[in-house]
């Protein structure tokens, strides 16, 4: 029979089972492979990031990591998917850049890093490059933008899209120098790139600068990180050559489900953080010119609360509408 005593035993067994349930489960994360949603196609930047850092995770996790690219909606249907999994640490995503962007041109979007996901950690950090055509005959950012204010709205700057990273950073270099340039979007950098190298476009802010700025097919006239950057330390800062406060990091990262246990993303911190430190992440990273992230939260949660705030502060005072 069941009496008052025996049911109240009961529940506190059952109550004690289910507080150490989710301990046990994180003690004993991962016990299968884990699932990693790249929602960009194979072979960019977010892609060969987390690649260059499957190999460090999956001998410190002891378990195989399945990458997946679900490209789409610039990035937001591998994003939904992986909002929609169970938040247990085995599907997670590989968010970038393009991800807030996407959120301050779409408020009413599917997707929000902030609200929809747990941060565990930057994966790499890039710059974006402002590079001219030779065309141009600009050989600096001061005389680009002369050339730009002698002839308004005749000089185009090209883009991965509209309401791109990339548009958004062209609306700020036009506020910023006080120009007006003529609005060229592509589907991606790829096709954008044969096209400045021609002239046939003036200016394009560029991820993957390095081996045309180096083989002179395009000028490069200055980067969008607050120091010189590595690949390319011969060009300064934009914000060192007039534009000021015109800083905008690129990068990329790994987020999981918003309700995933605490212990289970502090694993994945751990597993990316340390993967990331080794020789060979390094020099996979430093061969693409990104800089490795430091695999933790924090700076995460950091980078896209700055994105979010700028590009949102960028749309407005631009006024850029994007039906």
């Amino acid at each position: 029979m069941l009496t008052r005593r025996s049911a109240l035993a009961h529940g506190a067994a059952l109550l004690s089972a289910s507080m150490l349930a989710p301990a046990a489960f994180a003690q004993a994360f991962p016990t299968k492979p884990i699932r990693i949603v790249v929602p960009f196609p194979p072979g960019g930047p977010a892609d060969t990031a987390v690649r260059i850092a499957q190999p460090g995770m999956e001998k410190v996790l002891g378990q195989s990591i399945i990458v997946e690219n679900v490209a789409g909606a610039a990035g937001g249907i591998g994003a939904l998917r992986v909002k929609q999994s169970e938040p247990d640490g085995y599907t997670l995503l590989q968010a970038a850049s393009p991800h807030t962007t996407n959120a301050a041109v779409k408020p009413d979007a599917n997707v929000d890093l902030l609200r929809d996901f747990a941060p565990i950690g930057q994966t790499g950090n890039s710059v974006y490059t402002l590079c001219g055509s030779n065309a141009l005959g600009a050989k600096t950012l001061a005389e680009a933008i002369a050339r730009a204010k002698a002839k308004p709205g005749e000089l185009k700057i090209g883009s991965v899209g509209v309401g791109s990273t990339h548009h958004l950073i062209a609306e700020m270099l036009k506020a910023a120098a006080g120009i007006e340039l003529t609005h060229v979007p592509y589907r991606g950098e790829a096709p954008s790139i044969p096209d400045l190298i021609a002239g046939r476009i003036d200016l394009m802010f560029l991820t993957t600068a390095k081996q045309y700025v180096d083989s002179g097919q395009v000028i490069g006239l200055g980067v969008t990180s607050a120091e010189p950057w590595f690949q390319l330390p011969q060009l300064k800062p934009l914000a060192d050559l007039g534009l000021r406060g015109f800083v905008i990091p690129g990068w990329n990262g790994l987020m999981a489900p918003k309700a995933t246990p605490p212990a289970v993303l502090a694993k994945l911190s751990e597993a990316l953080s340390t993967a990331l430190k080794s020789d060979a992440a390094v020099r996979g990273f430093n061969a693409m010119g990104f800089r490795p992230g430091e695999g933790t939260p924090g700076p995460m949660t950091a980078v896209i609360e700055a994105d979010m705030r700028l590009f949102t502060t960028v749309i407005r005072e631009r006024n850029l509408k994007f039906d």
